[in-house]
């Protein structure tokens, strides 16, 4: 039959209640109804009126075939409790251990009344992308039919290629097989159900509501789907504004070198993800940033850099996410492709996984692939599969010096902080002289950074007193008030505050071009110095002394191992921030400038010690005795 006309509105009923769970052309066999009539009513090509009945008798009746938890049987029920038994059954994969533990705390993130973050960092091939942008969303989705998602990534195509993928598991109507070469390895088998088939209907009739970049599955409840806003939305970090708020919020993989290129690029995308990214975001909601380390500077570690002061009055503090700069935004979870300290140098294919074995992922990351990459290129390794800021053998100071503890080589290593000092804090202890130096590293975007430190000669210690890098010029370092008549900025804030704890600057010392051009042409900058007696240094910056083995940055490093850089560090203070500046800055700094996004502290610290034993001449020199070339220490 050509058309409709003929079919019989209890035939469209049958047909379109099976279409809820079955193909065009199945559902029109099965029901007994033409395939072209059919397809010709679903495109509204034509609107015969036993079809329009019958449309409007099963939107009538609802949807009846998503069983409630209390009616699935157990294996289902097992399923819907159990993300590992989940995966298997559905999608034939088979779970990491690392995967079932992320799940875990995601959920019990999930569960909490606020809203939570979360960075999860894994290597490349463990399965990231496939489990967070499709297994997890869709055991999220079962559980809660109501879920407001959103799966992001680097570009809009791609994330939109991810909600294609998850539609495409909603409307399955056969099991997925799994590849043989999957199935050899022992990383997947066939499933042996669909969602459908289990939980019911999830694909609407409104094709509307099914689109790519958005779609909304079928609810339990009697709220129209026209109502509800899509299930799972995508977003690309170059689609510009997101709309919508979300429940959980997955971004999968958003790193993008091109973004990164320089300090305005990642300045654009940190404020793009303040301003975009997390306001997406319920109060109760849960967002997940998940990829691999990628660079020192990478949109992970700007999230997880993230502090927000900690409330005195306020009681409920989580003391798991406390530290002395205050309260972290973001939990971590990270995952290393090898862990040395599980390891018994037994690798083989079928070693047992992490968290009982070495390896994260024994049959995806042996070890004979891992201990190729770790050779020819370790810095790669270990950011790329370690998860690490950086190769510590590749920095400028190890963070295990400014920490303290014993390292790999058995050496135990004293750390740098002063837990008990505050900005502006010289210890009382100090014998013989003590020399308080400033410096100033001022950048072509008006970034400058500027620290004090204590010089005790006697001890050979370094003791920061303060540390800033801000955006200033000129007047802010120093000028002169004609109202008031009094010096104003930093440089002037800095001597007073020296000057009350008895130990006044003596030195500023300057990048020398900067120090021509912003601070040298003013008439007042030689009156103030004059005034405080204060000495201005300029100091030059070219590649002979940056790189000099005994001169250039590199002198900085074997401070840090000894302990003789003394970093402020008392709790519930500025000090600890104003710290992290310089040490998030020399844990990553390499001399090929790959390391940290930006090297303005490295760099003021670099010009005190430089010059630091030009300006310092002892008090007094002790009187050398002449005596015989024959006459010796016994005698």
């Amino acid at each position: 039959m050509a058309s409709g006309k003929s079919t019989p509105v209890e035939k469209w009923v049958e047909y379109l209640i099976l279409r809820r769970t079955m193909s065009m052309y199945k559902a029109a066999q099965q029901s007994g109804v033409n395939y072209h009539s059919a397809r010709d009513n679903e495109s509204g090509r034509v609107n015969t009126r036993n079809y329009m009945v019958a449309k409007e008798q099963v939107d009538a009746i609802g949807v009846s075939a998503i069983p409630s938890y209390q009616e699935l049987p157990p294996e289902v029920q097992e399923c819907w409790n159990n993300i590992e038994k989940f995966a298997l059954r559905y999608f034939g994969i088979i779970l990491q251990p690392w995967q079932i533990e992320a799940t875990e705390r995601i959920f019990e993130l999930f569960e909490t009344p606020e809203e939570e973050y979360v960075v999860i960092n894994a290597p490349p091939g463990s399965g990231k992308s496939t489990f967070f942008a499709k297994v997890l969303p869709a055991w999220a989705t079962v559980r809660n039919r109501a879920i407001r998602g959103m799966l992001g990534s680097s570009t809009q195509r791609l994330a939109e290629w991810y909600t294609r993928r998850l539609r495409a598991e909603f409307e399955r109507e056969h099991v997925a097989r799994a590849e043989l070469n999957d199935v050899k390895l022992q990383l997947a088998v066939d499933a042996e159900r669909t969602l459908q088939q289990d939980f019911g209907q999830f694909k609407p009739d409104a094709k509307e509501i099914w689109r790519a970049e958005a779609f909304t599955i079928v609810q339990q409840d009697d709220m129209p789907l026209s109502q509800k806003e899509p299930s799972w939305s995508a977003f690309g970090m170059d689609s510009g504004f997101l709309g919508g708020r979300f429940d959980l919020i997955i971004w999968d993989d958003v790193w993008d070198p091109r973004k990164m290129r320089n300090s305005e690029s990642r300045s654009d995308m940190y404020r793009w993800w303040d301003e975009v990214a997390e306001t997406r975001l319920e109060p109760s909601g849960l967002l997940v940033l998940q990829g691999q380390r990628m660079a020192s500077d990478d949109i992970y570690r700007y999230a997880l850099d993230k502090f927000a002061p900690i409330d005195e009055e306020y009681d409920e503090v989580d003391e798991d996410k406390v530290e002395a700069e205050g309260e972290r935004k973001y939990n971590h979870l990270k995952f290393k492709a090898h862990y040395d300290d599980r390891c018994e140098q037994l690798h083989k294919p079928n070693d047992i996984a992490y968290p009982e074995g070495c390896l994260l992922y024994p049959r995806r990351l042996p070890w004979k692939k891992l201990r190729h990459i770790k050779a020819q290129t370790p810095d790669r390794y270990e950011i790329l599969y370690q998860q690490e800021d950086s190769d510590p053998s590749s920095v400028l100071v190890d963070p295990l010096w400014i920490t303290g503890g014993v390292g790999k080589n058995g050496v135990d290593y004293v750390g740098c902080w002063d837990k008990d000092r505050d900005l502006w804090e010289v210890p009382e202890y100090l014998a013989g002289e003590v020399m308080v130096v400033a410096s100033a590293d001022p950048s072509p975007s008006n970034f400058w950074a500027l620290q004090c430190w204590a010089y005790c000669p006697e001890s050979e210690y370094r003791y920061l007193l303060e540390s800033y890098r801000r955006k200033m010029d000129a007047p802010a370092f120093l000028d002169w008030n004609h109202d008031t008549q009094r010096f104003t900025g930093i440089a002037e804030e800095w001597w007073q505050i020296s000057n009350e704890i008895g130990h006044p600057i003596t030195h500023w010392i300057v990048e020398a071009n900067a120090a021509q051009k912003f601070i040298l042409q003013y008439d007042h900058f030689r009156r103030w110095s004059a005034l405080r007696g204060v000495e201005l240094i300029p100091h030059y910056t070219h590649s002979r002394n940056k790189g000099d083995p005994k001169y250039g940055v590199q002198m900085l490093a074997p401070l840090y191992r000894l302990g003789r850089i003394r970093l402020p560090g008392r709790q519930r203070t500025d000090a600890r921030p104003h710290s992290l500046l310089l040490v998030n800055e020399v844990t990553k700094w390499n001399p090929e400038g790959t390391g940290s996004r930006t090297d303005d502290c490295v760099m003021a610290q670099w010009f005190v010690e430089h010059n630091l034993e030009k300006l310092y001449t002892p008090m007094s020199e002790p009187i050398k005795l002449w005596r015989p070339s024959w006459v010796t220490a016994e005698s």
